[in-house]
């Protein structure tokens, strides 16, 4: 075989492959807008956590979120209650949420019974069907938001350009790992535990909601 010939099928499947994987990321959170009852941003203006004893040990295993909207891209402007497992951070004060939540299925029928993970990679199994909406997905659903448009001027370190706008915190390298290269994002701390990110909420938007 001609050897120009050999190389170009090689680099044609390299490519198919790129692009193969490139649509499976964005797949992920194509599938949760689609499935999602409620994508808003809001306040969480009360919180309880729900424990369990695991073996004299009393752990959480996610959060009853009262949820204040304030914009709402689907599910309407109506306040709500949702059930949160650990994979999201809840942050203390006053601060924004963008979430997705969808509608439990199982709402005020009789008892569903699930596994939801707990604190230190343990899980537990509990009754959902008192929670009307759920965010109990191992990739990151509920991210907290952090504005520059107050008027400071923060400059991206690696980019050297002003940062205007909404910026998601993502704290989960799953949810990361599948996100198109279209979203501007960069790291706010090093190594390759506890990554912390920022992602623009507009361009998020952009990507996965706006038709």
């Amino acid at each position: 075989m001609n050897i120009k010939i050999y190389f170009l099928l090689i680099l044609t499947g390299l490519v198919l492959n790129v692009s193969a994987f490139g649509q499976a990321r964005d797949n992920t959170y194509l599938r949760m807008t689609n499935t999602s009852a409620k994508i808003v941003k809001g306040k969480i203006t009360h919180r309880e956590a729900i424990e369990y004893d695991y073996d004299g040990e009393r752990l959480v295993c996610g959060y009853v979120l009262d949820i204040s909207v304030v914009q709402s891209w689907k599910g309407g402007t109506e306040d709500f209650k949702v059930f949160s497992s650990n994979s999201d951070i809840i942050m203390d004060g006053e601060v924004d949420y963008f979430l997705f939540a969808r509608r439990n299925n199982n709402f005020g029928n009789n008892t569903k019974v699930e596994f939801i993970n707990c604190d230190g990679g343990k899980s537990t199994r509990m009754d959902i069907s008192g929670f009307e909406y759920l965010a109990t997905r191992l990739r990151q659903q509920i991210f907290p938001i952090i504005s520059y448009d107050n008027g400071d001027s923060v400059i991206d370190t690696d980019t050297n350009v002003m940062k205007r706008g909404d910026w998601m915190m993502i704290v989960n390298r799953i949810s990361n790992s599948a996100l198109p290269y279209t979203i501007a994002r960069r790291r706010l701390n090093n190594g390759n535990e506890n990554v912390i990110e920022e992602m623009s909420l507009s361009d998020f938007i952009s990507e996965f909601i706006t038709d």
